[in-house]
């Protein structure tokens, strides 16, 4: 009892292995960014991967998975060229001009209905609001609203705002973030002053705090 326990949690590991490495070749990609072949491969591995689980070839099944994803990098890298741009899932525009493109709907198995609800999510209660509305490769919805509709900005009016830089999280849960704190341009001895004139009197008992762009020092509470 104990060595079947000892074979399935070692089949169960190599699993877990293959996915962390599939999942790696694959890179930083959300869901919502994921295409049609993306998602057909991840099925794919997702079914083999649940076969050790019941049978005996681990090894077999990891092979596989790795191969399929090498094959998911591989596709991934063709899509780049021009030539494959085509065969890949390209952006659809259901709207343009403020004309709602009936043959594109069909094309993506939209209807109205859901392009209606798709506008609302963004914020869009009239289609005489939208100039151009195109369903991205990741099923995105991306809107340009009509000039009359849009936001005010500060070009708008004639403002100058200054521009925002990064901000750095130097302390979290308690632990002083050594990297972050290089990042900001500001040492330890900065950071212990600025504490102590907010009423702070330790690192560790500190929950989370940032730097901005203008070395001001932003504490959330205790931990």
């Amino acid at each position: 009892m104990g060595m079947e326990f000892f074979i399935y949690a070692v089949r169960c590991f190599i699993v877990l292995m293959a996915t962390w490495l599939v999942t790696n070749f694959i890179g930083k990609k959300s869901i919502a960014q994921l295409t049609p072949y993306d998602l057909a491969i991840l099925f794919v591995i997702s079914n083999v991967a649940a076969q050790p689980l019941v049978n005996k070839d681990s090894f077999k099944t990891a092979a596989g998975m790795i191969f399929m994803g090498l094959c998911l990098v591989v596709i991934a890298k063709l899509s780049l060229h021009r030539w494959f741009y085509k065969m890949d899932f390209t952006p659809s525009i259901l709207i343009a001009k403020g004309v709602i493109d009936k043959k594109e709907l069909r094309k993506n198995s939209m209807n109205l209905h859901m392009l209606l609800s798709q506008l609302r999510v963004q914020g869009y209660f009239q289609v005489s609001d939208v100039e151009y509305a195109i369903l991205e490769a990741g099923g995105d919805l991306s809107i340009l609203p009509k000039s009359t509709a849009r936001p005010v900005t500060p070009d708008d009016l004639k403002l100058s705002p200054r521009q925002e830089g990064l901000s750095y999280a130097v302390i979290i849960d308690g632990y002083l973030m050594k990297d972050q704190l290089q990042a900001a341009g500001v040492n330890e001895d900065w950071l212990d002053k600025q504490l102590q004139s907010q009423h702070y009197s330790a690192i560790k008992n500190i929950f989370y705090a940032e730097v901005n762009d203008q070395k001001q020092l932003f504490v959330s509470g205790n931990r």
